[in-house]
This record gives C-alpha cells, sequence and structure tokens, in this order.
C-alpha cells in the first residue's frame, strides 16, 4: 500500500475543484428558493415543497461542509485548509438564518392541524420532524428573534473554533526524559502511549509536560470555557427552559432525570471504583519506588510488558475477527470502510488530536485516527467502526432528515465494538498474565468512561448552576471545583497530583455541554447490548442493527428500550456495574503472584 492509501479519499464527496463549486452553487440557490417559502407554511402542499427542497439542501451541505473540515483536519496549520473552512462554516451559517423562519412559522399553526398534517400519508417522510417541532413549541421563540439568533450562530461558535486552533496549532509540548534521560517527542497522540508505559519516569514526565501549558494558559482557557457556559445558560433561559441540563436532554430526546440517575447511580458505587484502584496500587507495588500510586500512574496496566509495536494490518485483522459476532452483513462493510479510506491513519504534524467518525450521507461514513502502532490502538478503530456502521446503516435507511441519530444514542454502537473487542480477545488468550492485561484494560475503559465522564459531567453542573446563579467563577474556582471531584472520584489510594486540577482545561468536550454524561450512560447501554449479543440471544443481533438503521426516526430513549435498556431506572446501571464487579473479581483471581 501507499502511503495515500492511509489518507482519506475525499474525491468520493467530490472528485474535483470544479464539482464542489457547482455544489456550492446549487446550494445557494436552495437557500434562495428555502427563504421563499416564509409566509407560506400554513398549508399541507407549501409544508411538503418546503420539506423536499430542504432535504436537497442538506445533502448539499454536509458534503460542502464536511469535505471542508477533512481538508482542514488534516492540516489545521494551513492556512488554505483554515479558509475552506471558515467558508463553509460561514456557508452554514447563511443557511441556517435563511431557514430560521420556518420552524417559527411552522408553529404558528394549531397543533391540531400540525398533528394532522404530521399524520397524512404524503407527510410521512418528514412525520418525526414534524413531531419534534410540536414537542419543541414553548421553547421557540418570534420569527424576529429566531433570525437574530442565527446571525449570531457563527459568533457563537467561534469560542469553540478558537480553543481548539489554541490547543492544537499552538501549543507547543516541551520534550520529555525517560529514565535514561533521553529526550523524547511530546504531543496529544503520544501522552496517553508514555502514560501507559513501564517507564515511571517518562510517566511523571509526560504528565507534567502535558499540563505544563495548560497551567500557562489557564486563564485565557478559563476565559474561553467560561464564554460557552454563558451561552448556553442564556440561551436555555431566552428558550424558557427549566436550565441548561433541561435544554440539553431534551435535545438529545432525553430526560434531566436520565442525567441525575446517572450520577446519583456513580456516586453509590464510587466504592467499587474505589476498591478497583486499591487493587491496582497492589499489583503497581513493584514499580512505585515512593510506595504511593500517582495520577500518573492510573493508566498502567502491571501485566502488560513494553508496549507492544501493533502494525495497522494486525490492529484490523483483530477488529475484523472479534466482531465477526455481528454477522457478515456488518463485517462486510467494516471491511470496506477498511479497504476503501474511509479512514486516515496516522498522526501527522497539525493533524486534528484524538479520532472521530462522521456520516456524509449519500457518500460513507469518515473515521480520523492518530494511530501510533499502540495495542490501545485497536479499541480506538473499533470504537470509531462502532460509529461508522451507525451512520452506515442510518444513512442508507433513513432520508437526511430522519437519519441524524442523537448524541444520546451516539456512544452506544461504538462502545458495544469496545466490549466485544475487549471479550473476544480475553476469551481467545491461555496466557493468564495476557488475560489479566486485557481484564485490566477492560477495567479502565469502564473506569474512564462510566466512572470518569460522569465526574466531567458534574464539574459541568456544578459549573453551569453557579453561573444560572450568577456567580462570578475565576481560573482558581474551576481548578478547586475539578480537583475536589478528582479526590472524591479516585479516593484514598490515589496521590492527586497538583497538576490534575488544570485537566478540566484540555477537555474538548466541555464546549459541546453536556455531552459527556453520554459517554456513560452510553457504556451503560453497551454492556446491556453487548451481554445479550456475547449470549446469542436469538434475534438480538438483528434488533440491534435494526435499532441502528432508525438513525432518529424514533426518540432517543424508546429506541434503546426497543434493546431492552431503559436509563431512567437503576437497576439498567446495575447491570453496568455487576459486569465491573465480575471483572474485578475475575483480576483478583489473576493475582500478580499467580502468575
Amino acid at each position: 500500500m501507499t502511503n495515500e492509501s492511509f489518507d482519506w479519499d475525499l474525491t468520493s464527496i467530490f472528485k474535483n475543484e470544479e464539482e464542489r463549486l457547482e455544489a456550492i452553487k446549487a446550494f445557494e440557490k436552495y437557500i434562495k428558493e428555502i427563504k421563499n417559502f416564509q409566509g407560506k407554511l400554513n398549508n399541507l402542499e407549501s409544508i411538503k415543497k418546503y420539506y423536499e427542497i430542504k432535504i436537497q439542501a442538506c445533502k448539499l451541505h454536509i458534503k460542502i461542509y464536511a469535505y471542508a473540515m477533512f481538508k482542514y483536519h488534516q492540516n489545521m496549520g494551513d492556512n488554505e485548509n483554515s479558509k475552506l473552512y471558515k467558508d463553509a462554516v460561514s456557508l452554514g451559517a447563511k443557511y441556517s438564518e435563511n431557514i430560521s423562519y420556518a420552524v417559527p412559522e411552522l408553529i404558528q399553526n394549531s397543533k391540531e392541524d400540525l398533528i394532522s398534517w404530521a399524520n397524512s400519508p404524503e407527510m410521512k417522510e418528514y412525520k418525526r420532524n414534524l413531531e419534534k417541532i410540536i414537542d419543541d413549541k414553548e421553547h421557540v421563540l418570534s420569527k424576529e428573534s429566531e433570525e437574530l439568533l442565527a446571525s449570531y450562530s457563527e459568533v457563537f461558535g467561534a469560542v469553540e473554533n478558537a480553543y481548539e486552533v489554541f490547543t492544537t496549532a499552538e501549543f507547543q509540548f516541551d520534550d520529555v526524559k525517560d529514565k535514561n534521560g533521553e529526550s523524547l517527542k511530546m504531543s496529544h497522540g503520544l501522552y496517553s502511549k508514555y502514560l501507559a508505559g513501564k517507564d515511571r519516569v517518562l510517566r511523571k514526565n509526560t504528565f507534567e509536560a502535558m499540563y505544563k501549558p495548560y497551567k500557562q494558559n489557564i486563564n485565557t482557557i478559563t476565559e474561553l470555557y467560561l464564554a460557552r457556559v454563558k451561552e448556553m445558560t442564556t440561551t436555555a433561559r431566552i428558550r424558557k427552559y427549566k436550565n441548561a441540563i433541561d435544554m440539553a436532554s431534551k435535545n438529545d430526546d432525553s430526560k434531566e432525570e436520565v442525567y441525575y440517575t446517572l450520577v446519583e447511580a456513580v456516586n453509590k458505587n464510587l466504592s467499587l471504583n474505589h476498591e478497583y484502584l486499591e487493587l491496582k496500587k497492589k499489583l503497581l507495588k513493584n514499580e512505585l519506588d515512593d510506595g504511593e500510586m500517582h495520577l500518573y500512574d492510573v493508566y498502567r496496566n502491571s501485566f502488560e510488558k513494553e508496549e507492544e509495536h501493533i502494525s495497522y494490518e494486525d490492529a484490523k485483522k483483530t477488529v475484523l475477527d472479534a466482531l465477526s459476532i455481528m454477522g457478515e452483513k456488518y463485517i462486510a462493510k467494516i471491511k470496506e470502510a477498511m479497504n476503501n479510506r474511509w479512514i486516515d491513519v496516522y498522526e501527522k504534524e497539525n493533524k486534528h488530536t484524538g479520532a472521530y467518525s462522521m456520516g456524509v450521507y449519500g457518500v460513507h461514513p469518515f473515521v480520523l485516527l492518530n494511530f501510533v502502532n499502540s495495542s490501545r490502538d485497536i479499541s480506538t478503530i473499533a470504537h470509531e467502526l462502532g460509529h461508522a456502521m451507525h451512520s452506515y446503516f442510518a444513512d442508507t435507511t433513513q432520508n437526511i432528515l430522519n437519519s441524524d441519530y442523537t448524541i444520546m444514542v451516539a456512544e452506544v454502537a461504538s462502545t458495544v465494538n469496545e466490549i466485544l473487542l475487549a471479550n473476544y480477545q480475553i476469551a481467545n488468550t491461555e496466557d493468564k498474565a495476557k488475560k489479566a492485561s486485557l481484564i485490566n484494560e477492560q477495567l479502565d475503559m469502564i473506569r474512564a468512561t462510566l466512572y470518569r465522564q460522569t465526574m466531567f459531567a458534574e464539574f459541568e453542573q456544578i459549573v453551569h448552576n453557579k453561573i444560572e446563579n450568577h456567580e462570578n467563577l475565576s481560573s482558581e474556582d474551576l481548578n478547586i471545583i475539578y480537583y475536589e471531584l478528582v479526590k472524591k472520584y479516585f479516593g484514598k489510594s490515589t496521590v492527586c497530583d497538583d497538576y490534575i486540577k488544570y485537566e478540566w482545561a484540555r477537555i474538548p468536550h466541555f464546549y459541546s455541554n453536556f455531552y459527556v454524561y453520554k459517554y456513560a450512560t452510553g457504556i451503560t447501554s453497551a454492556i446491556v447490548i453487548a451481554k445479550n449479543i456475547m449470549s446469542k440471544k436469538p434475534g438480538y443481533v438483528e434488533k440491534y442493527i435494526e435499532m441502528l438503521s432508525k438513525g432518529g426516526l424514533e426518540n432517543s430513549l424508546d429506541l434503546l428500550k426497543s434493546v431492552g435498556v431503559d436509563l431512567t431506572k437503576k437497576e439498567t446501571y446495575d447491570v453496568a456495574f455487576n459486569y465491573f464487579r465480575e471483572n474485578l473479581k475475575e483480576l483478583e483471581k489473576l493475582n500478580f503472584g499467580e502468575i
């Protein structure tokens, strides 16, 4: 394979620049046509035509935006890519501004008419969209107010973009030294790799090097974050929600009840997390020269040998074998993604950090990785391909308006894949040390997702509540709030190093307010689903793929209930904690001395 084969093939979106410009021209034409329906959305015929044009506009918009974003994310230091992305964002803002009249105008119709139109045969494709409009009626503002907010959408989005550019393209990390005094390159992508390694000196130096620039720039980042929080809380108040959590949860087809049930369930089971960390400290005792387990030790797997160099080909094979339980239909599409450049694989200078998947309707999903040949990259591949398959099944089954699933279910498919992968690896090794290592890894994954993401969510809740109560917060206030949560979640077995109080500043998902708690509900849902798949419950895989294929056609909580997951019930979370406990007990049996 050539190096190019590990990069996205963006010609699948636009073959050339001429095709992209033609798409922009057509999109701008649709924007004008949509504007012409203003004042006319009061009868079935006009509403149907409006939706027909909107669908065509959306199909073009996702391609124009995605192409620009992908180019930008491949090299965020390139000025041309930056301009391309900003132009696409501006075009999207123009579209939002010109369509902003529609929902307020539709809501002016009587509820009886809206229900009648939603249930008419010719509006079948748009029924779900109209139902959501009916549900949101009390939170939609006047036409003038909606237009005003839409005109500010680009301004509001600038805060997140500023944070992203600042911490990605402008941050400089110091090189880090290992135990032999050798200097190594440091980056976002290498951080987790070094932190998982056996070299404790390198772990400590990596930990401090990561947080040093955040500490140096904490006041700037604080202002960016608080601006985002204030935007959220202000919007919630203007739109007559109870608070920011109420707005966020309803926008996700969820309920405040889910958020609070999760936080309550996790807090009641913090002792289980403490028990795991205490065991981890015992397992690491031969590596802890000071007898204490610090935060930079927590990601170390004591059963793991020196970090293996995993080739991308081997990683792909493991993922395919692990997910074969999902059936040929699912596996065939994963193979297509791997073999047809749906994935941008390796870490590169100025490339967007982390990993994500984004579906492009009418094309296929695209996956971004920053593969550094770590065994942990295998889980990342499985995770992001879970997102990709969700997008694929939804996009090829639903129209573009119904294909877009909410964040409430977005992390489920990805985490199901991670759990299936972990259990496949555990079941297929006879080596006790390797088995213990894999169990440890799965426990770490659950801890980092169920416990850590809920800790993040608690931080968000506290900060938003204080802003809603008109409290002024400084960078030190945020540091203290975060530090106290870390101590509560990690317990007495872990030394909570001072640098950790800056961790909140490096969490990009905080700019998508109340996003992170859905990782925790996602893994809870995924554990329930994965256990059903692994037990080979008759017809369950088909039912699960059917759920993925529905996209956003139904309410998110109802979609999850269709596969046996009720996130408003504490019993659902008990399944996740019991699964965690089972793995913990198994690890205790495979103790270091026996191995």
